[in-house]
């Protein structure tokens, strides 16, 4: 069953500057699986060293975040969509 798989800007530069990329998968972590079979390194941004999704990595299923769902667990139809989305930082900083 083919998902659309969102590819955030920083992270194309493993997927060879793809924004999405179509693989299959039953659920969300066979998903992310498969893009890292597809482009290797992809996994490394994605999990940390214990293979859970850090909370500065938030991965959502048709715009609804997996943490709230089943996590890697989650069941995925054709035709559904991930993102993968990492946390921004920054602000203001010390302006004068």
């Amino acid at each position: 069953m083919p998902v659309s798989v969102y590819i955030p800007s920083p992270f194309r530069r493993i997927t060879a500057m793809h924004e999405r990329v179509q693989v299959e998968g039953a659920t969300v972590g066979e998903v992310l699986d498969a893009v890292e079979a597809l482009y290797p390194g992809f996994a490394d941004l994605v999990y940390d060293s214990d293979r859970h999704v850090p909370t500065h990595i938030n991965v959502y299923l048709n715009n609804q975040e997996i943490h709230e769902l089943a996590g890697v667990d989650t069941p995925v139809s054709e035709g559904d969509q991930v993102a993968v989305i990492p946390a921004l930082a920054g602000g203001a900083g010390g302006r004068s």
